[in-house]
């Protein structure tokens, strides 16, 4: 039991800790009674959530997957409809695919305000709901769908 409580204590260190830094805790994360749980990011239209672990923020904005949206009443992506009030975002990238070209996809990583693009697999597009690039001949109207450049 000892060398659990040891290890448990050095990973809530590690998790505190950034470059040497402490993370101080976040207030979005005071709605939970211990401090863990998730919330939707605002100005994200409930396509993204934010995981509080003791009162911090343990991850970048996550995606819901499949189209699903975030609901802040069970914290999960169960909701039916999207409930996103907020007009803008604190967050500063664009996620999912580029407008010049379908193939290609970003990923915001914004706490930090950093964004990596990724290039689909051969023949393949990226698909903004489902989160996952997929067969032109499954799905032939992402491109004109999402406002984005397909060529062959």
């Amino acid at each position: 039991m000892l060398k659990f409580s040891g290890i448990g204590i050095a990973l809530l260190g590690l998790v505190l800790a950034i470059d040497g830094q402490r993370v101080a805790p976040d207030p979005r994360c005071d709605v939970f009674r211990d401090g863990t749980g998730n919330i939707m990011v605002d100005g994200m239209g409930c396509k993204y959530y934010l995981s509080c672990w003791n009162f911090i923020i343990a991850y970048e904005p996550m995606p819901c997957a499949g189209g699903s949206i975030f609901n802040p009443d069970t914290g999960m992506c169960d909701a039916v409809e999207c409930f996103d009030r907020s007009v803008l975002s604190q967050y500063d990238c664009q996620p999912g695919s580029l407008a010049e070209d379908c193939t290609r996809f970003n990923i915001c990583f914004n706490t930090f305000h950093i964004s990596y693009t990724f290039q689909c697999g051969e023949g393949t597009y990226y698909h903004n709901e489902l989160l996952v690039c997929v067969n032109p001949k499954e799905y032939p109207g992402v491109p004109r769908n999402q406002g984005c450049v397909y060529n062959i």
